[in-house]
């Protein structure tokens, strides 16, 4: 990435934190509790670049998961997955796993969401809807 676009991104979840600090403390617990996220999650979520917030459905499209439809079905899980992503400090090494096409994935080394995306696959190869999802 160049040190423009870094830097403008930068900027940009900047604004995005001076705006979501403007709500006021109601409004934002408020924000919060709508999300079902704890206040300190959706800083969390507010600071990511758009670069980092991509890895996610990246990862899940790599897999065969597709992210919208687990949206639709299970916005809870993926929520969740968001959530868990978005405090991760392995950015840049799902990124660049994600980079090489053709060379196998290894994130269940590093990702702290391997657990539920191995769950997620097992039920989209039968066909059922995992329990507690």
């Amino acid at each position: 990435m160049q040190i423009v676009e870094t830097v403008r991104q930068w900027w940009r979840v900047q604004s995005y934190l001076r705006k979501l600090e403007a709500l006021g403390p109601a409004a934002m617990a408020e924000l919060a509790r709508d999300n079902a996220i704890p206040e300190a999650d959706l800083r969390q979520l507010v600071s990511r670049s758009e670069t980092d917030s991509a890895l996610l459905p990246r990862l899940l499209k790599r897999l065969g998961i597709d992210p919208e439809q687990l949206a639709q079905r299970q916005a809870g899980v993926l929520r969740d997955m968001t959530i868990v992503c978005a405090g991760c400090a392995m950015t840049r090494r799902c990124r660049s796993d994600l980079s090489q096409q053709d060379a196998p994935l290894r994130h269940g080394r590093y990702c702290p969401n391997t657990e539920t995306i191995r769950v997620l696959r097992q039920g989209s190869e039968t066909g059922a809807r995992p329990r507690g999802f």
